[in-house]
Parts: structure tokens; sequence; C-alpha cells
């Protein structure tokens, strides 16, 4: 038996990330109105974006398919925090979908940020085949 599992992660340059979210319309694209009011009530709102962006690059990739292909938007996956802290993904059902094709039935994030640098690492997987 071999284990069905991928991973995928993704770095952020946060001052870069930043002028992104200058653009208009850009955060209304990218993130959901959950992951907008929680990144706006932080007080570095720009490191909370860019690492949720980077959660929603680093999945894209676990996944194979990176975010805009095969029908992959940042709007089917957003990250909410549980009552810990602890980040979690969230997809939509499209999505779902795409990870049952795929007998992708769990995955897990950790996210993190310092200074200039945003990182999320994922990792999916399914039953043994």
């Amino acid at each position: 038996m071999v284990l069905n599992l991928r991973n995928g992660n993704d770095l952020v340059f946060i001052p870069k990330f930043k002028k992104s979210l200058e653009i208009p319309g850009f955060i209304q694209r990218i993130f959901n109105d959950i992951e907008i009011k929680y990144c706006e009530g932080k007080v570095d709102k720009a490191s909370s974006f860019a690492a949720r962006f980077a959660a929603k690059e680093a999945f894209s990739k676990a996944l194979g398919t990176g975010l805009y292909a095969e029908g992959v938007t940042p709007l089917d996956l957003w990250i909410e925090n549980e009552e810990s802290g602890r980040p979690k993904v969230l997809v939509s059902e499209k999505l779902k979908n795409k990870l049952s094709c795929l007998r992708m039935t769990h995955w897990d994030i950790t996210l993190s940020h310092h200074n200039d640098y945003a990182i999320a690492h994922v990792i999916i997987w399914g039953p043994e085949y």
C-alpha cells in the first residue's frame, strides 16, 4: 500500500504583497468576507493577508493545480481560525468534489509570518491505495 499524500508550501515577501493590497478590488478577488474581517482586525493587516495568500498558494500546489488552473480560484478555499487560534482550511463544494476525485479526504495547514515574510505549509492526504 502507498499513502496518498501531497504537500505544498509558499513564501510571500510581505513588502511586495502589501502593494497588491492597494489595488482596487484585489482583496475581494482573493479573500472571502471571513478572511477580510479577520485580517482587518489585526494590527499588521498585510502580514495576515500575506499568510492567507501563501496558504491558498500552498494548498493549490499540494492539489497539483496552482491557483487559477483547472477551475481552482483563490475564493474556492479560505482560512478560518479555531477558538484556539489554530488555522484551518475550508473549501468550496467545487473544490471538495475535485479533492474527492483525487481521493484526498483530509488536509492540514500551518501559517507563520515574521518581519518581511509569510509562509504556509499544507499537507493533503487520503486513504492508502
